[in-house]
């Protein structure tokens, strides 16, 4: 048990950083680093609080697991959710195909 108490206490202890922040930081700027998560849990705060305004509604499709694992990168690389990038490739698919 004691080691799985270490992970745990070593887990507490790591500063949080996103993938953009890693690419976009260089090495030794921690200071700019907190900030900028700081800056950036905000923005995405206010994020969240425009699309609960959003009606949404529930939907199951099947992917393919190539294109699932790209969306998931992309997420990841542009600090947005999955079905934020989903929405924005319809709402796209659309206004060209009118």
């Amino acid at each position: 048990m004691s080691k799985v108490n270490d992970i745990k206490n070593l887990r507490r202890r790591q500063k949080v950083v996103t993938p953009s922040q890693v690419l976009a930081e260089s090495v030794g700027e921690e200071t700019n680093i907190v900030e900028n998560n700081v800056d950036l849990k905000q923005e995405i705060n206010e994020t969240r609080k425009e699309e609960k305004k959003v009606e949404r509604k529930r939907v199951s499709f099947d992917l393919r697991t190539d294109l699932h694992k790209e969306l998931k990168m992309q997420a990841l690389l542009q600090e947005k959710n999955i079905y934020i990038l989903i929405e924005e490739a319809l709402e796209k698919y659309l206004k060209e195909n009118k």
